[in-house]
């Protein structure tokens, strides 16, 4: 047969979508553990311009008989109108739906006309399930017994029984060599991804990763996790994130990693992660090792500025343990991408703004400021509609961080969505301006600084100083919901 793969073009508009092209992993590992049949991998990340005429392409170039998508929640809508699309082209072709949002939602979504074009849910972890899935379609068992998948039988769907977490060490690498398109980029480095781990057991409870994998922590082989990094690296990667939910739950295992990342020559390229402020303070040695081995970014769970919050979020008072975790990764000039969650059920406009100026104060490289998201399945998400703050429940296509799908006790989803902005424009100049950053990365600083920035001032002055904030502010709006907009 032949297999068509693709991952969704949606985008959160905090990223800048022309120079934010990752591959999708998912797809790639899927791809590496399917036996006997072509197999084709579409990151339609790299055709953001032309959706529509791409997919009618594909299908007429490739002849697929499966096509598999993978859409996180607010990706779903998207993959609803591409599948729908591909069933008006060739009603035949079998279309699996995987991904978070389906294994989260598959009861649901079976139960309404929104599956309609999709005739197989993958729930759960898709690389060794896709292949079985195959194997069913060619005759070689029923599609009774493949764990883990849903299928549609008349108007409806059967959903068979949930499938055990796999065995990581019975994945083989991801098939990077099936990928359609190059071009993955983050800025100026060709981007990949590579896993280490997957899970987590931290009890955080806006966090819906526990519906995917449970609360559970596994990790893969340190040869296999080398072995990946040089398949990505031969791929022509120098810049390779490494996708764990959460790097330092094994902080014994990542010491030793890093020392075999070095070992192995491969700390010649960069490398980015997602760690807790608990798990690097924890260590003396870890953040040294780190640095030796190429890790140039940390994503940072830092979330909030506030005792209150931090307990809402089921996060416990790290705010000590944070500030040693930054500390520790300034020491070593790694730059800091600090998470921050703001529209807690209290919060205020001086409770959104002290958590920027707690940013600046520990000078955090990069802020990834979210408005609290009501994900599907999650216990924040039941804590809100209990208290009415939840004011989009089911508009999934805005549960991307960056919209306001909620109020506060004293803010409505407007005032959160203007403070973003807001404060996330007042510190837009301390941007780029940190020692980290200047010191890993020279001559951006200097273009930025001496460049790109008049060049801005001077481009402001002409076309939007004579906006008031509020026109700002909308013109601003304007461009971020235009950014998916593909049909």
């Amino acid at each position: 047969m032949n297999i068509l793969l693709m991952s969704m073009p949606d985008c959160a508009p905090h990223f800048n979508a022309r120079r934010w092209k990752p591959p999708n992993l998912a797809i790639s590992s899927i791809a590496g553990n399917i036996e006997g049949h072509n197999v084709y991998l579409a990151d339609l990340i790299l055709r953001r311009e032309q959706i529509t005429d791409t997919v009618k392409e594909l299908i007429k170039q490739y002849r697929p008989d499966v096509v598999g998508l993978t859409a996180m929640s607010f990706q779903f809508a998207t993959a609803r109108r591409i599948a729908r699309l591909i069933k008006s082209l060739d009603k035949n072709i079998k279309i699996v739906l995987g991904g978070y949002h389906v294994t989260l939602m598959y009861d649901e979504l079976a139960r309404s006309n929104e599956s309609d074009p999709f005739d197989f849910f993958i729930r759960g972890e898709g690389d060794l399930c896709f292949n079985e899935l195959t194997e069913a379609l060619d005759g070689k068992k029923s599609v009774e017994t493949v764990q883990g998948i849903s299928f549609r039988n008349g108007g409806g769907f059967i959903h068979n029984a949930p499938r055990p977490l796999e065995d990581l060490a019975k994945i083989k690498l991801p098939d990077r060599s099936k990928r359609i398109w190059k071009g993955y980029r983050y800025y100026g480095f060709t981007l990949d991804i590579v896993e280490s781990s997957r899970g987590c057991v931290m009890p955080c409870n806006f966090c819906s990763m526990d519906k995917m994998y449970g609360k559970t922590f596994r990790r893969f082989s340190i040869e296999r996790i080398l072995a990946d990094i040089a398949n990505a690296k031969k791929q022509g990667a120098n810049f390779i994130i490494f996708s764990d939910d959460n790097f330092t739950l094994d902080i014994k295992g990542f010491e030793a990693l890093c020392d075999a990342i070095t070992d192995a020559g491969h700390n010649d390229i960069r490398y980015i992660i997602q760690a807790s402020s608990t798990g690097i303070a924890s260590s003396e040695t870890l953040v040294e090792k780190m640095a030796r081995a190429g890790f140039r970014i940390v994503f940072l769970g830092i979330e909030n500025a506030s005792e209150e919050n931090l307990r809402l979020m089921k996060k416990g008072n790290i705010i000590e343990k944070t500030k040693l975790a930054v500390k520790r990764l300034q020491e070593y000039n790694i730059m800091i991408v600090g998470g921050m969650i703001i529209g807690n059920p209290n919060d205020k406009e001086e409770d959104i703004a002290m958590n920027y100026k707690f940013f600046e104060e520990l000078q955090i490289d990069f802020f990834a400021d979210q408005i609290l998201t009501p994900y599907p399945k999650t216990g924040m998400r039941e804590e809100l509609l209990k208290a009415g703050l939840v004011t989009n429940e089911y508009d999934y296509s805005r549960y991307n961080c960056f919209w306001a799908n909620i109020k506060t006790n004293y803010l409505s989803p407007d005032d959160l969505q203007f403070l973003r902005w807001k404060y996330n424009k007042k510190y837009a100049n301390y941007f780029c301006t940190t020692p980290a950053f200047v010191k890993n990365y020279p001559l951006a600083y200097y273009y930025r600084q001496y460049f790109r920035r008049p060049f801005l001032r001077l481009k402001n002055k002409i076309f939007r100083n004579n906006l008031s904030e509020k026109e700002l502010y909308t013109k601003d709006m304007s461009m971020a919901e235009a950014m998916n907009k593909f049909f």
